[in-house]
């Protein structure tokens, strides 16, 4: 599970999650990256595959505790079969399980939930991403220069970190690793903000650009 300080990077409608037909009106929402995500790969590890299965025939839900709050979370089982290398025989039929939306009633691979005040331990339904509103912090920012030369770089540079600590770690791998931790730093480095001496920074300013903050990016990394 994914668990993040909450900035609120975009600004939307908050969903009706209550029921009745009132509109909250224009309040900060978080970016997909703020959020606590709960996956099926998360469900595995906390119940095994054949408790997940098992739920999903009876129609009951399995229960999850995130920082003190109650989730109960639905799924759905469907046969799947996959093709054979040799062509396009479908040959072996798997069971392909599903989170469902408990607003949308959708299929989907993950579910979200974020505080409902910045600092506290009360969290909003764990729902989808569309039935939160959510955007990633690259359609908040993929247009501009910060993300094209700053923060694209340097995500990829991660996913190739993370991708080397997966392969065994021998000599060559090592030496890689090093290799692209350095750049990680030096990125970082540049990545800085430069200011002036005596120079002030208008509150303002900062306000229109809080999505640009690196720590998303950098939260994998170790400390």
């Amino acid at each position: 599970m994914k668990d993040n300080r909450l900035f609120y990077g975009n600004s939307a409608i908050q969903p009706d999650l209550n029921g009745d037909g009132r509109e909250r009106g224009a309040i900060p929402h978080p970016l997909v990256e703020e959020c606590i995500s709960l996956s099926l790969a998360d469900l595995r590890r906390l119940f095994g595959r054949k408790e997940l299965l098992k739920a999903a025939e009876d129609a009951r839900p399995v229960h999850v505790r995130i920082h003190g709050n109650a989730f109960s979370i639905y799924l759905l089982q469907e046969p799947h079969r996959l093709p054979s290398r040799h062509g396009r025989v479908f040959y072996r039929e798997i069971t392909r399980l599903w989170i469902v939306c408990m607003c949308c009633r959708r299929r989907v691979r993950k579910l979200y939930t974020y505080e409902k005040i910045p600092g506290s331990n009360i969290l909003y339904m764990a729902l989808c991403r569309s039935c939160h509103g959510l955007v990633y912090q690259s359609q908040n920012c993929g247009g501009n220069r910060w993300w094209r030369e700053i923060a694209r770089p340097l995500k990829k540079m991660i996913r190739r970190r993370e991708r080397l600590l997966e392969r065994k770690q021998s000599g060559e791998v090592m030496a890689q690793l090093e290799q692209v931790n350095q750049l990680i730093w030096i990125m970082r480095q540049r990545a800085k903000p430069k200011s002036s001496p005596g120079r002030e920074i208008p509150q303002s300013a900062g306000a229109k650009r809080r999505y640009r903050n690196l720590g998303l990016i950098l939260q994998s990394l170790p400390c």
